[in-house]
């Protein structure tokens, strides 16, 4: 679990996923809460969402943010690479040798 600037708990998606699985169950909400230190309000909140939007699509979007974070290190990766490149084809100009245009 992270804390946010103001101090407050931040819940990964898996946890409040969890937890609204114990509720849909039949846990009481309250009994849930106690269970896990959560503010009855907020169980119930979690519980809503995934109902009114199912928890696929929780779990959808979860994937997605997976994705663009590991295209987001690929393009800084080729981002790099590519820089490196550059620079070495600049040292081979400034050492007198020519640069071909064919590749």
């Amino acid at each position: 679990m992270k804390k946010t600037r103001d101090g407050r708990r931040r819940f990964s998606q898996e946890f409040k996923i969890a937890a609204v699985r114990r509720v849909m169950k039949g846990e009481q909400i309250a009994s849930v809460g106690r269970d896990l230190d959560i503010d009855f309000g907020v169980l119930w909140r979690w519980k809503k969402r995934v109902v009114e939007k199912g928890e696929a699509s929780r779990q959808r979007m979860a994937e997605f943010e997976r994705l663009v974070g590991r295209q987001q290190m690929e393009i800084d990766f080729l981002a790099e690479a590519l820089r490196r490149v550059e620079e070495r084809r600049q040292q081979k100009n400034n050492a007198g040798a020519v640069a071909s245009s064919k590749r």
